[in-house]
């Protein structure tokens, strides 16, 4: 067999999760029998170009890594969101979930997440901030025309929608994690609040100051998984098969909400861009700067989960302070505004 055939199929060995089938990956991949994948896997039958094609797109590898060239390029996946093609359960499903449970089907896995903003998966676990993200997002960033005249209310978002976040934030707990953070990690939602509180996009004053509340709760809730080091849900209490979870302090570099996994011998990253999307790479070399990148800074950072209590409590308490301090501006300047308040 064609030693760069023999890479290919090793390669692509390597990113397939433990718990699936490699064989039948290959032929689910190629629409062939098992047994026609077999023949392709041990050499007695040559891939065709289309066929390469195929499973670089099902496995997101490059030409370049299956003839092992040594180049400057690197590649990278991913979709834009648009209006015209955008599903919204559908993007939460194929796209979220599917990748989340992709990194949890390995035997080991670990997150490295560099935060900008406090870690995605934290407000999925609180379905109420996770409804307002994605509204901010959709309407205020990508200027979608369907909700140019939309408020935002809660009892317009579907049910659906609260139990599909809910389940990715517990795939997500499962995926054992090292997060830094920054205390300026907050100010991006509550900037976001401020926004819709000034223009007047809040349907009600009651779910303006349900934000507040519910940031209160996933911050209570952080710490409670920071001073544990383990990683649970909201009304549950940790154990000893839980994921474990770092969380450092970084007081000199804000994030960029980018995320590095590592799955077994293999490193996959999701970097954001524009401020909603995400490309993904399996690249070699970027992937292995970043993680060498996210190590160097770990190491000038400061541990706060289960060591460094006084430190885990200046830090969270600065965060609730500063949603207290927000909120407390709402409040004063919605009293100012309306004598019935």
């Amino acid at each position: 067999m064609s030693q760069l055939q023999t890479n290919l199929f090793q390669y692509i060995k390597s990113v397939v999760p433990a718990n699936l089938s490699f064989v039948d990956e290959i032929a689910n991949a190629l629409e062939i029998s098992t047994d026609s994948a077999y023949r392709r896997i041990r050499g007695e039958k040559q891939v065709s170009f289309e066929e390469i094609q195929k499973l670089s797109n099902r496995f997101r590898i490059s030409i370049d890594q299956v003839l092992s060239l040594k180049n400057d390029l690197m590649l990278f996946s991913g979709n834009f969101i648009e209006e015209e093609h955008f599903d919204f359960m559908k993007y939460l499903d194929q796209v979220v979930y599917s990748n989340l449970c992709y990194i949890a089907g390995f035997k080991q896995k670990e997150f490295f997440i560099f935060c900008k903003d406090i870690p995605l998966f934290y407000y999925y676990a609180h379905p109420e901030l996770a409804a307002f993200k994605f509204f901010f997002w959709i309407k205020t960033v990508l200027m979608f025309p369907s909700h140019a005249q939309l408020k935002f209310s809660l009892k317009e978002i579907h049910p659906d929608f609260f139990e599909k976040v809910k389940t990715i934030a517990t795939v997500f707990s499962k995926i054992p994690a090292n997060e830094i953070l920054n205390i300026e990690a907050t100010g991006v939602t509550l900037r976001q609040i401020e926004y819709y509180k000034d223009t007047g996009v809040f349907a009600s004053t009651s779910e303006l100051e349900l934000m507040y509340a519910k940031l209160h709760e996933m911050v209570n809730h952080m710490e409670s998984i920071c001073e544990a080091g383990k990683k649970f849900m909201p009304g549950q209490k940790p154990n000893e098969s839980d994921a474990s979870t770092k969380m450092y302090v970084n007081n000199f570099a804000i994030g960029d909400n980018s995320y590095l996994a590592t799955l077994d011998e293999k490193k996959v990253c999701f970097i954001n861009h524009t401020a909603v999307n995400f490309m993904i790479t399996q690249d070699e070399k970027f992937c292995n700067y970043m993680f060498l990148f996210l190590q160097n800074l770990i190491h000038k950072s400061n541990l706060i989960s289960e060591v460094g209590e006084r430190e885990r409590t200046i830090f969270f308490n600065m965060f609730r302070q500063r949603i207290d301090m927000h909120a407390n501006n709402a409040t004063k300047r919605m009293k100012e505004m309306s004598p019935y308040y």
